[in-house]
């Protein structure tokens, strides 16, 4: 395999059998009936090869899709905010996705409502020009059950937002980059990858990509809603903010609001921020918050690489921790003289800074960290004469949904032109 040695650490593949998007549906989800749905169809269609469905009318209420059945787009582009209310039973979910072989695009944005259907393989974009004004999110959530499969979602306003009453919902496998625009603040760009918020049930956000969007990555946020119920797992997110004029200045991963946030988990997920633009992953913003579990994540970049704000019980293990500046900062709630925290079994690669260690405001070295807290008392502080990694990693997260396919990261701090995996 050949990376960008030069150029970058961080280096993802996506691995298929096939080319990426080519994949038939696996054979659990094949329907009882099949429908055709192409971009010269029209309402009059009956869904067959010859006399397919316009997208309008087969996302609407008066589709010919019932519960268990398959709605499948013909290649070409769809133009169009465009609305879909297909609703299957819990068994038996509709589901819309691409002819095999054939590349399916919507030019514009997909709101969904109804509840218990799929959508797969296809893409959504804004071929809109124009990154100086506000444009719509490319995939807007509000049906519950509801799930999103190896999407593509590029150059939208939010690549996804994913709302409350899309409860139980999953965004797995998507592949979602260049969101936002560039409003009037020279510094300051607009649009997320993933913008989300949750109140009952557990939202699933596993094994997407996501970079370069003009805002965040992951932005579970929120100011009068709710953050309850997230699980992200297997999620690679880079260089997030990099597309604003200053380029690098946001989060990778944010959770946290005005709200207090609960429930919340990550697990083995990947970061990269370049070296000094910026950028962190955090959980908390300014509310008190309840619970969280962090482990086996690699998170590279930012300032500080993780930091937890006011969170009543947490647990941070297994993680591998490097950036230029701090490492970790935690500060509890306030009025908690204790934090019943469990912290250890954690790597943490030395960056340029002599107390890369943050607790309650102060600054710590690695022994007076251990000291202060009583955290990370099984955990590994490397010290690296070049203040930076050495070697490769490679992490390999093979496709729940499409057999043959998988998402290959590889952290190439020697800047190899080549590495195994």
């Amino acid at each position: 395999m050949r990376s960008p040695g030069a150029l970058f650490a961080l280096f993802v593949l996506i691995l298929s059998s096939t080319a990426a998007m080519r994949q038939s549906p696996p054979p659990s989800l094949l329907p009882p009936a099949v429908f055709y749905v192409s971009p010269d169809g029209g309402p009059s269609g009956d869904g067959s090869a010859e006399r397919p469905l316009d997208l309008v009318t087969a996302l609407s209420n008066r589709t010919l899709a019932r519960a268990g059945d398959l709605l499948i787009l013909r290649g070409g582009t769809y133009r169009g905010q465009l609305t879909s209310t297909l609703t299957g039973l819990e068994n038996k979910p509709i589901t819309l996705t691409h002819s095999p072989g054939e590349r399916a695009r919507i030019d514009g944005s997909l709101t969904v409502q109804g509840a218990w259907a799929v959508y797969r393989d296809f893409e959504v974009m804004n071929s809109g020009q124009d990154r100086t004004k506000e444009r719509p999110t490319g995939v807007n959530i509000f049906g519950p059950h509801t799930k999103f499969i190896n999407l593509i979602v590029h150059d939208a306003g939010n690549g996804m937002a994913f709302w409350s009453p899309a409860v139980d919902g999953e965004i797995y496998g998507c592949i979602i980059y260049r969101n936002g625009w560039q409003g009037p603040d020279p510094a300051r760009g607009s649009g997320h990858a993933i913008y989300s918020q949750n109140e009952t049930g557990t939202k699933r956000i596993v094994d997407n990509i996501l970079f370069n969007q003009f805002g965040w990555g992951i932005h579970a946020y929120t100011q009068e809603g709710s953050l309850s119920g997230f699980h992200f797992e297997g999620n690679v997110a880079f260089n997030n903010g990099s597309a604003t004029r200053q380029g690098y200045r946001y989060d990778n991963i944010l959770v946290g609001g005005y709200r207090p946030a609960e429930r919340i988990t990550l697990i083995s997920n990947y970061t990269y921020h370049t070296p000094g633009k910026g950028g962190k992953n955090r959980l908390g913003y300014t509310s008190a918050n309840k619970d969280a579990t962090v482990k086996d994540n690699y998170f590279a970049g930012g300032n500080p690489v993780l930091g937890l704000l006011g969170w009543e019980k947490a647990t941070i293990t297994g993680n591998t921790l490097y950036g230029s500046q701090n490492l970790l900062g935690i500060v509890g709630p306030k009025g908690m003289a204790e934090l019943p925290y469990e912290v250890d079994n954690n790597t943490y690669l030395e960056g340029e800074v002599a107390a890369p260690f943050v607790f309650q405001n102060k600054n710590f070295d690695f022994a007076g960290w251990q000291q202060a807290t009583g955290f990370d008392k099984h955990s590994r502080w490397i010290p690296s004469p070049t203040k930076r990694p050495s070697g490769v990693k490679v992490f390999i997260r093979p496709n729940q949904y499409e057999p043959g396919r998988a998402h290959i990261i590889v952290f190439n701090w020697d800047l190899s032109d080549t590495v195994a995996a």
